[in-house]
């Protein structure tokens, strides 16, 4: 079944009456009203208002952050090797000289123990010329001599014998030469037998000595070498931190410079990394205290220490925001005796900055008119009565929000005028209006101005 059309002839015949009406309505508008303000006004609106105020205002930027290690490190691998150990795993958290890893030493072990082999031995040959000459050796020195000048003696009488007889004709030549021969002989032999006790009396020369210490630093220094290449056998932790990941496993050869593993330094403090435009840079103050919420276990508000404002900005790819650091401390979480760190690598973070605080020009946000051609307010004029007055349009630039209030430019807008907080969108300039209080129970305390602009605004909303 069709719908039934309800729109009859008789409708039709309605339409000239329905025309005629707003003609009536205007004709009756312009009777005086009872309790009007005159012939030809309307009744006034009844509005509620609130004071234009001077109040102190703290400037405030929020921006998005991220939560980022305060350094990270590639530990890598200080030789060649086969990994005879790997001793730690991804979220472990180290202290600083922990071992990483371990490489195969058996090979250098042994180069190590017969190099400090040599190094005693060079040891005690140094320390035998620095000692000098035993007691034993210069009196074995001085018995040489005594045999060496005995020697002499003899040969000098046998030759002074031979020479009596060649005079007397009384001796073979051959006999003569062979006792002088054996004079000169002792008498070299006892002058060497001197000398050598000279030096053993006075020992080692200094460059001798110089050179066998030489010989054991070397070794010293060789012994060292070896032993530093053992250590770089034995991956450590840079500093005290936690496993971020993981390079290599058991059983792997290494390369010396390839990733052992990677640390991230966050146990004690992290930093929010918040890129602030260029605009609100004055709110951001190194050294300041600033608020940061960051859904992290066990814990949402954290406090934060401006570290330092980077002056670079990523202008080549069009952005005007510079990144600024925030110090936060970290907190430890102990899960069945597992330790865990309560802020993580790449978390959102908030970030609140605060300014310098600064007077400010402050109207109610729900007075405020926004439309495509800007901002207004609407004051009242004050009229004949302290409840009557005028509605007047006021244009304004809006300078910065703070909780119930909206900041304005001053100019024809001044402290201590009047605005409507609730109604103004109704209501047309020059048209009278009637201020009305908003009914307070008897028992509410009495507020301040600023306070009754914060409790209108809640109300009309």
């Amino acid at each position: 079944m069709k719908p039934r059309n309800t729109f009859s002839l008789y409708s039709y015949a309605l339409i000239p009456v329905l025309g005629l009406l707003p003609l009536l309505g205007v004709g009756c508008a312009e009777k005086p009203a009872a309790g009007g303000p005159g012939a030809g006004g309307r009744p006034p609106s009844r509005v509620y208002v609130a004071t234009v105020e001077k109040g102190e205002v703290i400037p405030e930027t929020i921006v998005v952050g991220t939560v980022v290690a305060k350094r990270t490190s590639v530990v890598a691998s200080g030789a060649d090797g086969k990994v005879n150990r790997f001793l730690v795993r991804e979220g472990n958290l180290v202290d600083e000289g922990q071992e990483l890893s371990v490489l195969n030493i058996v090979t250098t072990d042994l180069g190590i123990a017969e190099a400090k082999q040599v190094l005693e031995m060079r040891k005690q040959e140094w320390q035998e010329l620095e000692n000098g000459s035993r007691q034993e050796e210069i009196e074995k020195a001085a018995a040489d001599v005594a045999a060496a000048k005995s020697a002499m003696d003899a040969s000098a009488i046998r030759l002074k014998r031979q020479q009596d007889l060649a005079r007397n004709n009384a001796v073979n030549l051959d006999d003569l030469d062979s006792a002088v021969e054996q004079a000169e002989t002792t008498k070299k032999l006892y002058e060497s037998a001197i000398a050598s006790a000279k030096l053993i009396q006075r020992g080692p020369r200094q460059e001798q000595i110089n050179q066998a210490k030489a010989r054991y630093q070397a070794q010293v220094e060789q012994v060292e070498y070896l032993e530093a290449e053992k250590g770089k056998r034995t991956t450590r932790a840079p500093f005290k931190g936690v496993v971020v990941a993981e390079h290599t496993q058991a059983g792997q050869w290494l390369g010396k410079g390839d990733p052992v593993v990677t640390i991230a330094d966050m146990l004690d403090e992290v930093y929010v990394i918040a890129n602030v435009d260029q605009l609100e840079i004055d709110n951001v103050r190194p050294g300041t205290e600033v608020d940061i919420e960051i859904h992290s276990p066990g814990k949402r508000y954290w406090k934060g220490t401006v570290e330092s404002l980077i002056p670079r900005s990523q202008w080549e790819g069009g952005s005007r925001t510079f990144p600024v650091k925030v110090v936060v401390k970290n907190e430890i979480l102990d899960y069945n005796g597992r330790k865990q760190s309560a802020l993580s690598e790449g978390m959102y973070a908030r970030v609140t900055f605060q300014g310098v605080p600064r007077k400010a020009l402050l109207v109610p946000k729900n007075s405020v008119i926004r439309s495509e051609n800007g901002s207004r307010v609407v004051s009242v004029l004050p009229g004949d009565k302290p409840d009557a007055g005028t509605a007047k349009l006021v244009m304004i630039e809006e300078l910065g929000s703070y909780k119930d209030s909206i900041e304005a430019k001053e100019g024809e807008l001044t402290p201590g005028m009047l605005v409507v907080t609730e109604g103004a969108e109704r209501l047309s300039p020059f048209q009278p209006v009637q201020i009305v209080q908003p009914e307070i129970p008897a028992d509410t305390p009495k507020v301040s101005s600023a306070e009754k602009i914060d409790s209108v605004s809640e109300e009309t909303d």
